[in-house]
């Protein structure tokens, strides 16, 4: 056996623990320095002891790393960003009093001359093109499992690797998040500027999204272009049947993110600028010697 997979079956933790761990300690103590502008700061608090709480417990039981124990730990960061993402919506007042989202409204009618996030539904309102709009936006729901499971069950070796890189990735967008309040159309335009034109499978499916998942909160940069990228830079390599699978999902998702009006056309920019970067910086970090012993 190498000296690194030794040291690897010699760790407490998973690097998904240690992640995951990273980012609760680091945003609760915003929480605390911030306590009075922080919506509920004791349950979102609680939740934190809770998930490190179980972390913990969860690497003293399973130290063999095999079987549904491994899963279950390398799963819950990835069940848990539901969750971190809709606690950015509750942090992200601690910095600015109100959103930033005149500014990038601004920025978009600077670069093109008018609002895409409204121009873009209204001039293409055929039913069949906010179809194809909409299943794109959705599918982005599906790429996280297709990617982590594919990697978990076709390269277990790279399991660990692979989910770390994506949750840390998501944690720096979460903590762009935060520190740069833009809630996004959906949220700061008002009706009817706001209120959907369809009502088919999947314009119905992402609306019941928006309405019982989405938060105001993640819209600068855009993680659904940025993450969708890093899923292909990750499967280019180790999944090549899995890239071209995502690819035209992702080539619409870049369109669709405006279409549905979760995002300014200036975040999407930002996502595809900030991918490779987020990316590197992720991937560097799991490469490190911080975490291996």
């Amino acid at each position: 056996m190498t000296k690194n997979k030794t040291a690897s079956a010699s760790r407490l933790f998973l690097l998904t623990d240690y992640a995951t761990i990273i980012y609760f300690i680091i945003t609760g103590l915003a929480i605390l320095l911030f306590y009075g502008k922080v919506e509920n700061p004791l349950s979102h608090l609680g939740i934190r002891l809770t998930v490190i709480s179980v972390l913990i417990s969860l690497a003293l039981i399973d130290k063999k790393r095999r079987g549904i124990l491994f899963f279950v730990r390398l799963f819950i960061p990835v069940v848990l960003l539901s969750y971190t993402y809709g606690d950015t919506a509750a942090l992200n007042g601690i910095f600015f009093p109100a959103p930033l989202d005149s500014y990038f409204i601004k920025a978009d009618k600077l670069i093109f001359g008018f609002e895409p996030a409204l121009r873009f539904s209204q001039k293409f309102n055929a039913k069949w093109f906010g179809e194809i709009m909409n299943a794109g936006y959705f599918s982005y729901y599906f790429m996280l499992l297709a990617v982590t499971l594919s990697y978990f069950f076709v390269l277990r070796e790279k399991a660990e690797e692979s989910i770390f890189i994506i949750i840390t990735s998501f944690y720096i967008y979460y903590v762009i998040f935060i520190a740069v309040p833009v809630v996004g159309p959906q949220f700061f335009y008002k009706p009817p500027e706001s209120t959907p034109l369809h009502s088919g499978l999947f314009s119905g499916l992402v609306q019941w999204v928006q309405k019982n998942w989405e938060h105001p909160t993640g819209a600068f940069p855009s993680s659904h272009v940025g993450m969708a990228i890093i899923y292909l830079i990750m499967t280019y390599k180790d999944l090549k049947k899995l890239f071209f699978v995502l690819l035209p999902f992702t080539i619409i998702i870049l369109f669709a993110t405006v279409y549905v009006k979760a995002h300014y056309a200036v975040d999407v920019f930002a996502g595809i600028l900030t991918a490779p970067f987020i990316y590197y910086i992720s991937k560097n970090i799991y490469q490190s010697k911080f975490f291996k012993y």
